[in-house]
């Protein structure tokens, strides 16, 4: 067996006791040893592979004598750089998607974050939270901006802070909306307490509240669990039609364009987040509209009488 099938066995822990611990006396090993000491303090955006790789090619190859001794080595070498991209490639993925103070989510991608309490929360399309991981304990506070739906670890609390309102929950789960003059809270269990400027609602379950463009009201959700949009879908109630296409928007990174249509006209329904015309005209048909799509650009106009 060669050195470079044994280090391939030892990392893949296919060794026996005995085969791992006469390699882990071997020379070899101390090699490795001195790698992953070396690895194990490598911070990822100050080292260059590539770099490092050169040099060290170069100190092997300045010298003939030195060839052989690359030879013996050269496997090690092989298994410490798939350790250090690795690490480099974990380093940018947590800096990227579990940064402690910023976590963001793009259209048509939902994602699951995980608070410093175990308490959970999944992003919809264009919407990004903030908290601080560090100062958890003191501030308790997740800043929202987009769409959320949170499932909260029971015993725990804490607060969701929007521009236009702030949610304090304890055990519960529930969805918060916050866009463009739309302010929409949805409790699924449990209960929530909604201050939205003056305006203060305790939520039980399957009640809503919500406020557009400064008018506020209250339904209710029967009995769902969860928002519709965590299914592919998303849905509506007696909500003006300027929002439901501007939902549209974010979830197709496409731009509506109207002609003579009245925007406050409302809409109740949904519509699908995986196929294009099939969700406009989920929209256009029970509110008589009809669309054109050119390229990247939708038009909505009256339908022909």
């Amino acid at each position: 067996m060669t050195n470079e099938d044994k280090i391939k066995r030892w990392l893949s822990g296919e060794l026996s006791d005995s085969e791992r611990a006469e390699f882990e006396s071997s020379e070899e090993f101390g090699k490795i040893d001195k790698l992953l000491k070396a690895v194990n303090s490598f911070k990822a955006p100050e080292y260059d592979v590539e770099k490092e790789y050169n040099i060290l090619s170069d100190n092997l190859s300045y010298n003939r004598r030195s060839i052989s001794l690359y030879e013996k080595v050269r496997p090690v070498l092989r298994i410490a750089a798939i350790f250090i991209i690795a690490l480099t490639i974990g380093y940018f993925t947590y800096t990227n998607f579990n940064s402690p103070s910023e976590k963001q989510g793009w259209v048509a991608e939902q994602g699951e974050i995980f608070l410093p309490d175990s308490s959970s929360l999944i992003l919809n399309a264009a919407s990004k939270i903030r908290f601080s991981e560090k100062g958890w304990e003191k501030g308790r506070d997740v800043e929202l901006s987009g769409e959320a739906f949170f499932m909260v670890k029971k015993g725990e609390s804490f607060n969701v802070i929007t521009p236009q309102g702030t949610v304090t929950v304890l055990g519960t789960q529930f969805g918060v909306k916050d866009r463009d003059n739309y302010y929409e809270v949805i409790c699924y269990s449990g209960s929530v307490k909604v201050v939205s400027g003056s305006m203060t609602r305790i939520l039980k379950a399957g009640a809503a509240f919500r406020i557009i463009n400064g008018i506020d009201d209250n339904f209710i959700v029967s009995n769902k669990k969860e928002p519709d949009w965590i299914k592919g879908e998303s849905s509506f109630n007696s909500t003006p039609i300027s929002f439901v296409f501007k939902e549209l928007e974010r979830q197709y990174k496409v731009k509506v364009e109207f002609n003579n249509v009245d925007l406050n006209q409302l809409f109740t329904g949904s519509f699908t987040n995986s196929n294009l015309k099939i969700a406009l005209e989920s929209i256009t048909i029970p509110v008589n509209l009809r669309y054109e799509i050119k390229g990247n650009k939708i038009v909505i106009n009256l339908e022909d009488r």
